[in-house]
């Protein structure tokens, strides 16, 4: 097996070096050229992670070898490259033209994609993983056999249960995946019991047999899930089916953990890749597939600048890559259905396996009856923990997550961001955004100090139905107590949405509450996003159990009691092409100073086709910490137009920030530490939110 060493292109004669600077300033975004000089040219590689001299001899900064070439078209005299941090070329070409592409697309910098893409260095790990790697050239030479990334049944023990797949339907799906396919499937309800005794979701043995197969054909698979207990899934069913060799890139690991799983990714050889939202980024030798769990969950969206969703990025890199792209989970989600719409995806045929759902009584509200379950429900939980586990999904968690006053019935708001006061604990009330205890609160509208609560959490319900449900043993998993299994003896487990634990065989009935306060989440993805807590939930019943929706009523909760949610999702995305809402549109957010933001606008008046709404002010303080002052426009344009804006914005901002576009204040640090600076934004899926 060759090294990342040897396959990196060298300097061969050429003796300039271009190479991108590690630089969170938006106007270093471009490439710098480098004398390589003689004592390194031997060594030096594409990909490599270098330090140069820049503004100054003396001064040193980083940067990545991108390519050689034989002369520079800078007239001076250039500078040479001061050492190789290290000798492991950590940046693909295909990686580097992925962060590239998804920069530009985003008006983002390529380095900021690096930094998601490429882990901490670890010196330690890497000599360890190069010393591996040399003994292993050395034992192929000593036996004469000629290194291959092609997997055969003599190379390793899981060859065999992978060569098993052959005539399974995942088989199939991979074959049309090596094609370039793009597919979206439903996956079916229901957990899978391993032959080692494990129980998973359905869903996860599914993408792994999917995995295998591909793997079997020697080609990498990366398989993308939110979190770690997705990623727990399918590494218990890799390994299951014979394959323990997984590479996981996961943000719970260590530094340490992190860079040497990166190490075996950059490999000459098929590895299937788990991990979660920057797994995406990782290298993979001979890319044949993406797959992806759940991308509508929300912590797929990256947090950090360029701020690019996971999918997003794996559609760009599969175009490029020519790589196949599976879409999976329990229910589309808006941005899949879209693409589904316009025959970019194709969607599954055959409708899968669904958990029967039955509502309680569509006319109750949680007020219409005593207690926390409606008194059907309640003997339908009563009947199930006779036999098996009981799933109670609830909305919040915490004891209440509401505090209003005592007096005059008014919201209770922070007095520090003005963020809704909440019981995290009995008789201890916070804020539930910024976490500051309420113990000096006053009322604004009567100068009352009482607050009350409303509305029931996890841990409040828990103490209710223990109440309810002598005898009966009561599970909480939440944010703060979270529980990734249990077995299959008759319990009572509340758990928030996305925080239900995998129950041995299947829950025997699963329980909804709080549907209306759910659907009334002033967000624009509110019905999507209860489709998708809903469907999951459900999924975790047994074949033979019941899913139960308590209370509610509405096109959503008719959709998911009747299993019509595509239906609903092609008339939401009906709706939003009417308003001019994304998915159907691009949107970007464009925040700052009046004038930085102005001046960002001014260039894109003249496409046709942009709308914009606003500038309208944003408000000062809050979570954030806002100064005043500030203003936020939403542009909103077409995905064929995304090139253009994204370049118009983008130059907007690196004249901003290099300062060019403003006059930087003589107290205020220059570029984009000031307050007014420019900010962009794309895709947001809370842009309309707030």
């Amino acid at each position: 097996m060759s090294s990342a060493f040897e396959r990196a292109e060298g300097a061969a004669g050429r003796a300039v070096a271009r190479v991108l600077l590690d630089s969170a300033l938006p106007q270093l975004d471009h490439l710098f050229d480098y004398a390589v000089p003689p004592e390194l040219a031997e060594e030096i590689r594409v990909g490599q992670r270098v330090r140069v001299p820049f503004r100054s001899r003396e001064r040193k900064s980083f940067g990545y070898v991108i390519e050689f070439v034989a002369r520079s078209e800078f007239g001076g005299e250039l500078a040479p490259i001061a050492d190789i941090v290290s000798r492991v070329p950590q940046l693909t070409p295909e990686v580097w033209q992925l962060a590239r592409a998804v920069a530009d697309r985003a008006g983002g910098s390529a380095g900021d994609i690096l930094r998601l893409a490429i882990p901490t260095r670890q010196v330690r790990v890497e000599k360890q993983h190069l010393a591996a790697a040399e003994r292993a050239g050395a034992a192929d030479a000593d036996s004469g056999a000629e290194p291959s990334a092609e997997p055969s049944s003599e190379q390793s023990p899981e060859a065999s249960p992978e060569q098993s797949l052959e005539p399974s339907p995942e088989a199939e799906v991979a074959d049309e995946l090596l094609a370039g396919a793009r597919l979206a499937f439903t996956a079916s309800h229901g957990p899978e019991r391993l032959h080692t005794g494990e129980w998973v979701g359905g869903w996860a043995a599914q993408l792994a047999r999917l995995a295998l197969a591909l793997h079997a054909r020697g080609r990498s698979t990366i398989l993308v899930a939110p979190d770690y207990r997705d990623l727990d899934q399918l590494r218990d069913a890799l390994a299951a089916l014979g394959h323990e060799d997984a590479v996981r890139v996961d943000s719970r690991q260590s530094n340490g953990e992190r860079y040497a799983g990166f190490l075996r990714a950059l490999d000459a050889e098929p590895r299937i890749i788990l991990g979660n939202r920057s797994a995406v980024y990782a290298p993979a030798h001979e890319l044949g597939a993406i797959l992806f769990w759940d991308d509508g969950d929300p912590v797929l969206a990256e947090p950090l600048t360029p701020y690019v969703h996971a999918r997003d990025a794996a559609l760009v890199r599969a175009e490029q890559a020519g790589a196949g792209l599976f879409f999976s989970g329990h229910t589309r989600s808006a941005e899949v259905q879209r693409l589904v719409e316009i025959g970019y995806v194709r969607a599954q045929e055959h409708p899968p396996r669904r958990t029967r759902v039955v509502h309680a009584d569509a006319s109750l509200t949680p007020d219409a009856f005593a207690g926390r379950v409606p008194e059907f429900a309640a003997r339908t939980i009563r009947e199930a923990l006779r036999s098996g586990p009981v799933l109670v999904q609830v909305a919040t968690p915490g004891y209440a997550p509401v505090a209003v006053c005592g007096e005059c019935g008014d919201l209770a708001r922070c007095r520090a961001c003005a963020g809704p006061i909440g019981f995290r604990v009995v008789g201890r009330a916070s804020c539930r955004w910024c976490g500051e205890y309420a113990s000096d609160w006053r009322c604004g509208t009567c100068d009352s100090r009482r607050l009350e609560e409303r509305g029931m959490g996890s841990a409040r319900t828990v103490e209710q139905f223990e109440r309810q449900f002598q005898g009966a043993r009561v599970i909480l998993s939440d944010g703060e107590h979270p529980r990734e299994r249990v077995d299959g003896r008759p319990a009572l487990v509340v758990a928030t949405r996305g925080a239900e634990p995998l129950a041995a065989g299947g829950y025997r009935a699963v329980v909804l509450l709080d549907a209306e306060r759910l659907l009334s989440i002033e967000t624009l993805r509110a019905g999507e996003d209860c489709l998708r807590w809903w469907e999951n939930a459900a999924a975790l019943a047994a074949p033979d159990g019941i899913c139960l929706m308590a209370s509610g009523g509405g096109p959503v909760v008719r959709a998911f009691v009747t299993g019509r949610t595509e239906e609903w999702l092609r008339a939401e995305l009906h709706d939003r092409q009417a308003l001019r809402y994304p998915p159907v549109v691009r949107v970007a957010s464009v925040s700052g100073g009046p004038d930085e933001v102005e001046r960002a606008l001014q260039p894109l008046r003249e496409l046709p086709g942009v709308d914009f709404l606003g500038p309208t002010p944003l408000p000062s303080g809050g979570v954030a910490r806002r100064p005043a002052g500030l203003v936020r426009a939403i542009v909103r344009f077409d995905y064929a137009q995304g090139g253009e804006v994204a370049r118009r914005l983008r130059g907007a901002l690196v004249a901003d920030a290099a300062g060019s576009a403003s006059r930087t204040r003589a107290k205020s640090p220059p570029g984009r530490a000031r307050p007014e600076a420019l900010r962009l934004r794309f895709d947001d899926r809370g842009v309309f939110d707030s």
